[in-house]
This record gives structure tokens, sequence and C-alpha cells, in this order.
């Protein structure tokens, strides 16, 4: 399978800005559509953000698979749905209290108190925070690449340096290579488990003791965005080393698994005076709205629904990766509710003819090799990712 090589994660994520505002939120996807057999008056524009912004519905080409943002497919809970609506008297609130239902049932679960429990709409706010408080005054930022690296350019930006070493064979974090690259100007590890764009992750076993060796010396951010797509007992316990008081921060989000991708919704685990120092630089609780927030403690209770969430996700995931396989594409394993694989054509021809058919999609090039990366949608939604990646590529 060919190497992957460093990605700006930024680009990833920005190309999936249809997350809450739909096909207006493209900023820098921008290629010349190329040939394809569509009758859509599309075919013979290029697809920009202008593009969506400016030009009347029946010029575009209709979006038949959304499968470039790593949503959920299936919405929120029937549960979630009756806590949202009924949490919408009182909208006119702000939350306040209710915050404390939702830390009991985060601690009970991962075995922390209140004091490690920060919240914040989604799991960027977090992020962010950890990238302007430990870039402070300059140092490195430990890493592998690729990886998610809003984090990694907001540090930049702050003025720390970026040290990165590659994905070891099977696409996972080089837990070795990183410890071997720890030094005094190291001011914090940042993992990303399951890894976008990847979907690999790390051993449990393997995770803890690297957190065990490192943490004393330096802190471990662990973006665990993706963690929800393993079943319970596949997991890490971070909140154990979080509980045990290692200098381990956990980041959490509402937005995959639970779909809360527009209603906005995360956590972060970490030592009490951690939390504090980021909450410099975040809003906190008053970020989160007291109707997110009730839908939130509706959802993380309905473990049912996760439960159908991640066995559908598995399902159509196992199927794409079966039918891509069949063609003769490499599949990188994936954990997560998303695959990424090399193309054997140009990557903005690729692209303009899926998203001309109505399939939308991710490429990006990593040394010389163009990739796809592709969400997990339903089985439907698969199955024309399927038939039009069939068409596209010949």
């Amino acid at each position: 399978m060919t190497k992957l090589s460093s990605i700006n994660r930024r680009d990833w994520l920005r190309a999936s800005g249809l997350l809450a505002t739909g096909l207006a939120g493209l900023t820098r996807w921008n290629p010349t559509l190329g040939s394809t057999n569509s009758s859509s008056a599309a075919t013979n524009q290029a697809f920009t953000r202008e593009f969506y912004l400016t030009s009347p519905p029946e010029t575009m080409p209709k979006l038949r698979a959304r499968l470039m943002a790593n949503e959920n497919p299936y919405g929120i809970s029937p549960k979630t749905r009756e806590a949202l609506i009924k949490a919408v008297d009182a909208s006119n609130r702000y939350a306040w209290m209710e915050f404390g239902q939702l830390a009991k049932l985060i601690g009970d679960k991962e075995g922390v108190q209140r004091k490690h429990i920060m919240f914040s709409p989604g799991s960027s706010d977090i992020l962010m925070a950890a990238a302007a408080y430990y870039a402070k005054g300059g140092g490195t930022i430990l890493t592998c690449r690729p990886t998610y690296d809003d984090l990694l350019e907001r540090s930049e930006k702050f003025g720390a340096k970026i040290e990165a070493v590659p994905l070891n064979a099977n696409y996972e974090y080089d837990l070795d290579a990183m410890k071997a690259k720890i030094g005094p100007d190291t001011k914090m590890v940042y993992l990303v488990n399951p890894n976008n764009p990847t979907g690999t992750i790390v051993n449990p076993q393997k995770l803890e003791a690297f957190i065990r060796e490192v943490a004393p010396k330096v802190p471990v951010f662990l973006d665990e965005a993706y963690i929800d797509f393993l079943a319970p007992n596949e997991r890490p316990n971070t909140g154990k080393l979080v509980a045990e008081g290692l200098n381990v921060i956990v980041a959490r989000t509402f937005s995959k698994i639970h779909a809360f991708a527009g209603l906005r919704l995360g956590y972060g685990l970490g030592q009490p005076e951690t939390l504090k120092a980021l909450k410099q630089y975040t809003n906190n609780d008053f970020g989160v709205s007291i109707t997110t927030l009730m839908a939130g403690i509706a959802s993380y209770q309905d473990e049912e629904w996760q439960n159908y969430c991640r066995t559908e996700n598995a399902k159509a995931r196992e199927y794409t990766a079966k039918a891509l396989k069949s063609m003769g594409y490499d599949v990188v394993p994936s954990y997560a509710n998303f695959m990424i694989f090399p193309l054997k054509m140009k990557t903005k021809t690729f692209e303009s003819q899926m998203w001309a058919s109505g399939i939308a999609i991710q490429t990006r090039d990593f040394g010389g090799q163009p990739w796809c990366r592709v969400s997990i949608g339903t089985q439907a939604e698969m199955e024309i990712f399927i038939d039009g990646f069939k068409k596209v590529v010949g």
C-alpha cells in the first residue's frame, strides 16, 4: 500500500465546513470539473464556494450521498429528539445547574470527579484552548502525521513548533518514535485516537503504558472524537488515568456517534489545575445552550441508540471496504466512521466527477499519491458511492 506522508489537517476539516452550513461552507475546495456523463448544467461550471453561494439551486447537481464530513447519517436518537423538544420550553434560561447532571453521568462512567470535567460546544474549543496555552513562550508540540491538524496549526500561530514523526507501517501512531523525540522543549504530546484521516487506533495497553511513562514528564493530549465507534470493551480507560492524577487531557465530542455536529456539545477530562488554565481560553459551560445540554443528557444515556449507530456504521464500512478491495484498491483498516484509500487518477478530476454526480467526498495528494477519504453513510449511501465510484474510475 502507498505510504502516507504529511497532510494539512485543516484542509480535511475546512473542506467539511458543510457540517453546519451546507454547501455554502466550502472554503478551500476549488477543483475544475472534469469530464462527466452528468447532464446537469453544473458540469460546465467550476465548483467553488462562490458558485454554491450565488448560483440558483437548479444549476447544482443534487447531493445524493453526503460523505465528506464524518457526520452520523442516522441523526439524533428518538429519546434525544424528545428531550430536545421539551427543552425548548427552557430555552429562555441559561444552563447552570443542569451541567451537574451530565457531569455526574460522565463521572460515574469514567471514574472521575466533577473537578476533572469541563464542557464546551464540541471538542474544538478544548483543542484550541490547549493550543493557545501550551504554545505560550514557544517550545515544541510533538505528534505523528498525518493526523488532525487544527490544534497543531493553531499552536504554530501562537508560537510553538510542531515536531511530527511519521505513522508506522500500519498507519498508526508510532509511540516508540514519539518517545525518542521528547526533549526539554517539548510542551505537549498530541495523539488522535482513532486517528483522522486514517481511522486507525493505538493498542489500548500500549497507549496506557505510553501515558504512564510520558505524562510525568510532559502533558499528553488525547483527541478521542471518534472513540465511541469502538465497542466499550475495546476502548482505552483514559478516565482512570485522569483519576490517578496523571497529566493527561482527554477531549471528547458529541458530534459523531451522538449526531450533535450541529447542536455542538463536548467535554474534556483532565487535572483540575490544567482545566482551570484551559478555561482561560474558552467560554467553558457558558458556550453550551440549555437545549443542547438537555438533549446531551438524554443522548449520553441512550446506549441502545449508540449501539445501533455503531453496528450500522461497521456494516456499511465493511461493505465499502470489501467493494473497494474487489476493484483492486487498498483500504487502510478503519475503526471510525470514515476510511481512506489511494486513488489511481488525479484527485481534482475524481472529486469533480463524484460531486457532479451528487456524491460528496474528500480528496488530497500526499507525497505525489492521490487519496480519497470517504465518510461512512447509510448502507444505501455507500451503495450509491460504490456505483458512482465504478462509473468515474471506469
